[in-house]
C-alpha cells in the first residue's frame, strides 16, 4: 500500500456513515459490557502471577549469591588468635 492508498483508505473510513446498532440489541450489549468483568480478572491475576514469580525470582537469585559469596569467604576458617594465648606462650 503506497501513501496515497493510505489517504484514500483514510478519507473513505472519515466520511463513513456509522452503521446504527438495532436498540434491541444495544441495551444487551451494553448490560454485558457493564457486567463483563473477565477481561479485568484475567489481567488482574495476570499482574498478580508476575509480580509473585518476580518476587519469587528475586529472592532465589539472592539467595544464591548470598550463598554463593559465603561459600568463597575464608575468612572464618580458621579461628582468630587471641592476646590471651600469645603472651602465655612468650613468658
Amino acid at each position: 500500500m503506497n501513501e496515497a492508498d493510505l489517504n484514500n483508505l483514510l478519507k473513505r473510513a472519515a466520511t463513513a456513515t456509522v452503521v446504527a446498532v438495532p436498540a434491541s440489541l444495544e441495551g444487551t450489549i451494553m448490560a454485558r459490557v457493564r457486567t463483563d468483568d473477565g477481561r479485568q480478572r484475567r489481567w488482574r491475576s495476570f499482574v498478580q502471577w508476575l509480580l509473585i514469580l518476580a518476587t519469587v525470582a528475586g529472592i532465589v537469585t539472592a539467595g544464591m549469591v548470598c550463598w554463593s559469596m559465603a561459600s568463597r569467604d575464608t575468612t572464618h576458617t580458621l579461628p582468630p588468635t587471641m592476646p590471651l594465648f600469645r603472651e602465655g606462650l612468650s613468658q
